[in-house]
Order: structure tokens, then C-alpha cells, then sequence
């Protein structure tokens, strides 16, 4: 056995090797030294060598990216394609999807309908442009869409979720049900299908059922909006504030700019008599969509509830403008004008109203205080007496009703013991 020994001491000798016949004697210092410097030259080889063979087969890192700036890449990489002509139906196609995920359906539609003029056979070009004439609530156009969709041989899941959509809308329950069945044979977790069968429930009247399908639908599908807003009417219609409200504070928190679901908000708090809160929501609902009419029309009946004329008054002018054929907004805007005092505009305004519809009882009996006004029959303030303010609900509750005084056909009256008269 080879025993070998190593003495560091102030001489630097090595003791002999067993077995030798020379005895081994050399510097300590020179010896450390030159085993340190190959052990170092041997570690580096080996670095190099482990270097080498990890950079030939180094990954490089994957850049990662947020959906919106995926989205919006594929967006300008799409367009380009599109600038050149190069597969101009399939990537307007491509286009007018992302624009669909992203809500921004007049784009989405505008794309799409430059993918069907391109080529009109496609059928998952028409089951894109029906869901966003679905969403648009074009909801004839979606029907026609989805019917040349199913012709054009789609089978999909999401062309059956559709129709089935569709059909619950039109009130035609038993073909939704149908399409609906075999929706969630293909595609038994689809947040979707969930969605409208929560829909056929609750428009069949079972609401508890109708919201066990809708809460599984926001399970399956965080990003179903409709989901959230339908769970919240339905709790409404079950004075169901606190649930309401949660429900829809889960929904703001996922889709903070949805005007929709302020306006759900407002009806909440006014349900709750907050009504400074729920016109907050209202007018939130109307900033983030101009074109809100309904959150123009609970703007006004709320103000006027608390005397508010000139907000109710400009409230209403939007609505005018957002929808011109609003029921009886001429008279609203003309009822607002009589209250601040302005007869000459509210009469303009009763009068447009009338015009519309001659047997509208309010606006005529606007009318007719506006004439006791001017003929000196009525005091200016008579009408802003407290017990005459409307107690307004769904358009206006200020109107009163006149009955007519009806004469009776026949009067016996007895004038003497001598003759009956008989007036006809």
C-alpha cells in the first residue's frame, strides 16, 4: 500500500516513499504553487468545455406579452397583409375577430363585411357577423346570418349557442331548447351555452334555477357580461339588494367601463331610495355612452323628483336628441319648461306632442293651463302647488284625470199630480 505523507514544516521535505530507494526532497512553496496553477488551468477547461456545450444549446428567453399588446400587433401585422393584398378575405376576417374580442363591434362589423363581399361562402364568416349583429342587437340580422351559416355546412357548438341565443330572444322556447341540447352535447362546459339556458329559465319564470345556470356560466366564463347583468336584473325583480349589488360590484371590477352595469348600479340605489348615488351611476352610464337613452330618461325622472327642473330639462334634451321617438319626450321636455316658468316654450313642446298623438290626455291638459294662464283664469303658481307635484314612476304620473259628466238617457220627473213629463 502506497502511504504517502505530506509535512509542511520549515525545512520543506518530504518524507521517502515507502519502497523507494531515493528519498524525495523539493521545495514545499514551488510544489503548492505549481499544483495550484494546474488545478486552476483544469477547472477552466472544464468551465469552457460546460460553456460551450450550454450556449450551442442555450434557449433564448421568450418575450412575454399582455393580451391587448398581442391584439394589438396582430392588429397592425393584419393590416399590412391587408395594405398588400395578400389574402385580403381570411385576414379581414382574422381583423374583424380581434375587434370582436375586443368589443369594438362597428369595426369588427365593418371587417367582416369586407371578408363576405370578398368571398360570400364561408360559413364561419357569417357565424362571426351574426355574433356581432348579436351583440349589436341586430337580432333579425343575427338569425339571418346564423341560417346561412348552418346552410353553409358550420356545425360548431358556438353556431348552436347562437341560434339558441337567438330563439329565446324571439320567444320561440322550444326551438331554442332544441339547438341548445345539442350545444351542450358538443361542448358540455361552454360558459355560453350555460348562459342562455339561464336565459330560456328565467323567461319561463323559474329565477332560482335561472340563476344556479347563469352563476355557472360566470364560473365557466369569467368575461360573460351579460351574465353578470342578467344574475343582477333577476335579484332586482327578487328585492335582492344585497346580492344585487355584489354581484354587480364583481362585474365593475372585471369590466370597468361598461355603462350597462352602472346603470344596473343606479337601479339598485333607487331601489334603495339613494337617489344622489343612483344618479351619480346614471350619469356615469350616460359619460361612458352618449348615446344611453335609458340613463338620459331615469336622469330626469329622478331630478324632477327632487324639483330638479333645469337638470331634468337637460336631461331630457339629450334623450330627444339620442332618440327622437322616445314615448311622449316632447312632453316631458315642455312639462320641465312649465315648471321653470317658460309657458311660451312648454306650449311649443305640448303642441309638438300633440301632434303626434292627438288623444295624448297630459299634453292636452298641458295645453288647456297654458290657456287659463294666459287668460288671467289662473294664477302663475297655481301649478307648482305641492300636492299637484307628479309623483313620477315609469314616463310621468302628473297627469290628471277628467271624467266627463255622461247624461243619462232617460229622466222621469213629476210635475204635478196631473201630467208626467218624459224628457228623451
Amino acid at each position: 500500500m502506497l502511504n504517502f505523507a505530506v509535512k509542511i514544516g520549515t525545512e520543506g521535505t518530504f518524507p521517502p516513499v515507502e519502497g523507494s530507494s531515493f528519498p524525495m526532497k523539493r521545495s514545499g512553496s514551488s510544489f503548492s504553487l505549481l499544483l495550484f496553477s494546474a488545478l486552476m488551468i483544469l477547472g477552466s477547461l472544464l468551465q469552457s468545455c460546460q460553456n460551450d456545450a450550454r450556449n450551442s444549446t442555450r434557449i433564448p428567453p421568450v418575450t412575454k406579452k399582455s393580451k391587448a399588446q398581442w391584439q394589438t400587433d396582430a392588429l397592425n401585422s393584419l393590416s399590412d397583409l391587408i395594405s398588400r393584398s395578400i389574402d385580403i378575405d381570411l385576414n379581414y376576417f382574422k381583423r374583424s375577430r380581434i375587434y370582436f374580442e375586443r368589443e369594438q363591434y362597428v369595426q369588427a362589423m365593418e371587417d367582416i363585411n369586407e371578408a363576405i363581399s370578398e368571398k360570400d361562402n364561408i360559413g364561419e364568416y357569417f357565424l362571426l357577423r351574426g355574433k356581432i349583429n348579436r351583440e349589436l342587437g341586430e337580432i333579425d340580422n343575427a338569425l339571418e346570418d346564423a341560417e346561412r351559416a348552418e346552410a353553409l355546412q358550420q356545425t360548431s357548438p358556438d353556431l348552436y349557442v347562437l341560434m339558441a341565443d337567438i330563439f329565446q330572444v324571439k320567444n320561440r322556447f322550444r326551438e331554442a331548447s332544441t339547438y341548445l341540447a345539442q350545444a351542450m352535447k358538443m361542448a358540455p362546459y361552454d360558459g355560453s351555452a350555460y348562459y342562455v339556458k339561464g336565459m330560456l329559465q328565467a323567461r319561463q319564470g323559474d329565477s332560482l334555477s335561472s340563476l344556479s345556470s347563469l352563476n355557472s356560466a360566470i364560473t365557466m366564463n369569467p368575461r360573460l357580461v351579460r351574465a353578470y347583468q342578467q344574475s343582477t336584473i333577476i335579484y332586482l325583480k327578487l328585492k335582492d339588494y344585497g346580492q344585487a349589488m355584489a354581484l354587480n360590484n364583481r362585474a365593475i371590477k372585471r369590466f370597468p367601463a361598461n355603462p350597462e352595469l352602472y346603470f344596473e348600479r343606479g337601479e339598485i340605489y333607487k331601489n334603495l331610495s339613494v337617489p344622489d348615488t343612483a344618479l351619480a351611476n346614471y350619469r356615469k352610464a350616460a359619460s361612458l355612452n352618449p348615446k344611453f337613452g335609458d340613463a338620459y330618461f331615469q336622469i330626469g325622472a329622478l331630478e324632477i323628483k327632487q324639483r330638479g327642473y333645469y337638470n331634468a330639462l337637460l336631461a331630457f334634451q339629450q334623450l330627444l336628441k339620442v332618440n327622437p321617438n322616445h314615448p311622449q319626450i316632447n312632453y316631458l321636455v315642455a312639462f320641465c319648461y312649465e315648471k321653470m316658468g317658460n309657458d311660451i316654450k312648454a306650449k311649443e313642446y305640448f303642441t309638438y306632442e300633440t301632434d303626434k298623438n292627438p288623444t295624448d290626455q297630459m299634453s292636452l291638459y298641458g295645453l288647456w293651463r297654458i290657456r287659463q294662464r294666459e287668460n288671467g283664469r289662473m294664477s302663475p303658481d297655481f301649478y307648482s302647488n305641492e300636492n299637484l307635484e307628479p309623483n313620477f314612476k315609469t314616463l310621468d304620473t302628473s297627469r290628471v284625470k277628467i271624467d266627463l259628466i255622461k247624461p243619462r238617457g232617460t229622466i222621469n220627473m213629476k210635475i204635478d199630480s196631473s201630467r208626467n213629463a218624459k224628457i228623451q
